[in-house]
């Protein structure tokens, strides 16, 4: 019995103190994972896609042509729109630098693809990570606090699930939501129920939102680097002065040689003998995007160096945005998590309705125990 009332202070302190902070940061965080529909509802692409689907050598082709001055020194494939994403840099200093859509039936370029976060997500970015207070402490010192709060929310969960067990034989009873046995009673078995459901993903969040915090300093805890080493010489081709493959060359290498991965993304040699860059997705991506990247010889077609997507280090920075952010399941696992997310919102005013009801009990029954001994003096 001490045991849990002991629980019951610390589930209740956290929550009257923390509870506020964690539902901002749960609510901020599930908005961002529906970023990419928001923004495709709030800024459409104009442009119908054209059936069909043309290398990238000639949306590279297009993108030049339609752009002189500029030459198009990376090609995104298809990810959040049906349109590739072509990076252009100026060619003589390469100061000046832009995006554009191509059309992946004719390869034809338009528009300008925004990459910074637009409005209000920009925002909402800044106060999930940051709580606004970057200006303030600097981005480690705000980064830490909110990664205090995840801490918070496991603590909560923790809590709250060993105050929910009811025990095997009453399992059910502690999903069971009553309504018409008073607003006490209403409000207790609805927190209990929406915790109880949503904790699973909950503690993912937590979890990996602390992990996300700290993400620069938990691989030094632990003795890893905080990325894997690329050697240089994955960097410059062995033929330093001869002539670039084709880019259509290079995708059917990459075709031949990794048949089982699927292309993202290939930065392109700009200057001589540097080497092509391709970002693969081999097997299950934690960011829903490449999870290695193939360093080839530009004049030969040989495989410089790549990336190990199994590696602990690359392993551990796929995943731990993917699991919190939810890009590894695509668009219905996203949408998913962002109802769950926003359950710490339900939790706690379903709480403070409870804290709220018993506080006002007491007090009756403080004033009632009051007038009784007035009464009998």
């Amino acid at each position: 019995m001490r045991m849990r009332k002991f629980i019951l202070t610390i589930h209740l302190l956290l929550s009257l103190t923390l509870g506020l902070f964690v539902v901002l940061t749960c609510t901020t965080g599930s908005l961002l994972m529906i970023e990419p529909e928001v923004e495709s509802w709030m800024h459409p692409v104009n442009h119908e896609q054209t059936p069909g689907q043309v290398s990238a050598a000639v949306i590279k082709q297009h993108a030049d042509a339609a752009n002189p001055g500029f030459v198009a020194d990376r090609i995104e494939y298809p990810k959040n729109d049906p349109f590739y994403h072509v990076h252009l840099t100026q060619a003589n200093n390469g100061k000046e630098n832009f995006t554009v859509y191509a059309d992946p039936g004719t390869g034809d370029t338009f528009g300008k693809v925004q990459t910074d976060r637009l409005e209000p997500f920009a925002t909402i970015y800044q106060l999930h990570r940051y709580f606004l207070l970057t200006s303030v402490i600097g981005k480690v010192p705000a980064a830490s606090l909110v990664g205090i709060l995840g801490i918070a929310l496991m603590l909560m969960l923790v809590s709250g699930i060993y105050l929910w067990w009811p025990g095997l034989r009453k399992l059910a009873t502690g999903f069971k939501v009553v309504l018409h046995r008073g607003k006490l009673i209403k409000n207790m078995s609805l927190h209990k129920t929406v915790g109880m459901i949503s904790i699973p993903f909950l503690l993912v969040l937590a979890l990996t939102g602390t992990v996300n915090a700290f993400e620069k300093s938990i691989p030094n805890w632990v003795g890893f680097k905080a990325k894997e080493e690329i050697p240089a010489t994955a960097l410059q081709s062995k033929s330093k002065d001869a002539a670039a493959l084709p880019l259509d060359q290079v995708e059917q290498i990459v075709k031949e040689t990794y048949p089982k991965s699927k292309v993202i993304k290939i930065q392109l040699p700009q200057k001589a003998g540097q080497s092509y860059q391709i970002g693969l997705k081999e097997g299950l991506s934690g960011n829903g995007s490449s999870n290695s990247t193939l360093y080839m010889d530009a004049s030969t077609g040989s495989v410089l160096y790549k990336t190990d997507p199994n590696l602990a280090i690359n392993f551990y920075n796929s995943w731990r945005k993917g699991l919190h952010f939810a890009t590894w399941g695509g668009e219905p696992l996203r949408i998913i998590s962002f109802f769950f997310g926003m359950t710490p919102l339900a939790l706690m005013i379903t709480g403070l309705f409870i804290w709220r009801i018993k506080a006002n009990a007491r007090k009756r029954s403080r004033n009632k125990s009051a007038a009784g001994s007035a009464a009998a003096a």
